[in-house]
């Protein structure tokens, strides 16, 4: 039997000798072709929404909760542009770069028994306080039709929000922190200044209803997020034992999502109306990083935990331009 199987194997790798030898002189080298044409959209958006964003510090081994920060209630308002190019052939690429403010909301800032006797919470409010974000991705059109598609893209998401909380009053019962002695709401108490960087993999599809009517909708997973950010506690910068130098910086790893939807109208050929909705969410967890950075006391890091979530409607214009022949032919 092994004998007869290995006849059988010597006569089909000969058999496909031959006849690749006899398809040979049929062969042509075919280099990449580019695409021959693209169309491109160029607009602009304003983004009306809210937001939450939060850590839980935790002791040395990350099994005692020490302390949560929770910004909350922010009103995000938000302008960007962003651009879209479409390859003939299927390769798009596009991307978005915006930022805004945020308005109102508020700090509420906890301590846990039994680091810290009684439990306090305080409350401070928000103030002179931003965002910005940028978004670049390159996709492939696995389905189309002359109305519809759906791509595949990978990309790169950038957040920076920097978050500054004024005045603090005790709502527990821990006197001893903003209790006796509430501090005023012009004072600045705390920043925090965090970078968010993301890998973004996703699917993006469209479909034309009707002769001026699309849906669109954008889904990306993060699967890999990184945090660079710092903690200010302005009222505990200082030179005594147990004050901070300066910015405290943490950092940290984890995932994501981001949601998107939108409808739009073609007004006229080139220009085109739209209303849309997002949701976006990170987290991670890493380190504060107090070693070096207290005064007096040879600290070590503590971990961390961050949550972000933004979400809110968005009103959007763009203009439509092209084909336009991606090289020229002359």
């Amino acid at each position: 039997m092994l004998v007869a199987a290995s006849t059988l194997a010597v006569a089909f790798a000969a058999s496909v000798a031959f006849a690749t030898s006899a398809q040979a002189s049929n062969w042509k080298y075919r280099a990449f072709e580019p695409p021959a044409t693209f169309t491109a959209d160029f607009g602009t958006r304003f983004w009306y929404g809210r937001s939450k964003t939060g850590k839980d510090l935790f002791d040395t081994t990350g099994s005692l909760l020490v302390s949560r920060l929770t910004y909350e209630d922010l009103s995000l308002y938000t302008l960007e542009g962003f651009g879209r190019f479409d390859f003939a052939g299927g390769w798009f690429l596009k991307g978005y770069a915006g930022g805004g403010m945020f308005r109102n909301g508020t700090l509420k800032d906890e301590d846990f028994e039994p680091v810290t006797v009684p439990y306090s919470a305080t409350l401070s409010g928000i103030g002179n306080s931003s965002l910005v974000f940028a978004s670049i991705d390159v996709g492939f059109k696995v389905l189309r039709g002359p109305d519809f598609h759906v791509g595949a893209f990978v990309g790169y998401h950038y957040l920076k929000d920097s978050i500054s909380a004024y005045g603090c009053n005790q709502v527990a019962g821990n006197a001893a922190i903003c209790g006796a002695f509430p501090i005023p709401d012009w004072i600045k108490v705390i920043s925090q200044d965090n970078n968010w960087h993301s890998l973004r993999l996703g699917l993006d599809a469209s479909v034309e209803v009707g002769n001026r009517l699309k849906l669109s909708v954008d889904a990306a997973w993060l699967p890999y997020v990184r945090l660079n950010g710092a903690d200010s506690h302005w009222l505990r910068i200082g030179t005594f034992p147990g004050d901070f130098t300066g910015p405290i910086p943490e950092d940290g790893t984890g995932w994501g999502y981001q949601l998107e939807g939108f409808v739009s109208y073609r007004v006229t050929d080139m220009l085109s109306l739209g209303v849309g909705a997002r949701y976006w969410h990170m987290e991670t967890k890493g380190h504060t990083h107090f070693e070096g950075h207290v005064v007096g006391f040879a600290a070590q890091p503590q971990v961390l935990t961050w949550k972000t979530d933004q979400f809110g409607v968005y009103f959007q214009s763009s203009l439509k331009l092209g084909p336009y022949p991606l090289i020229s032919r002359n």
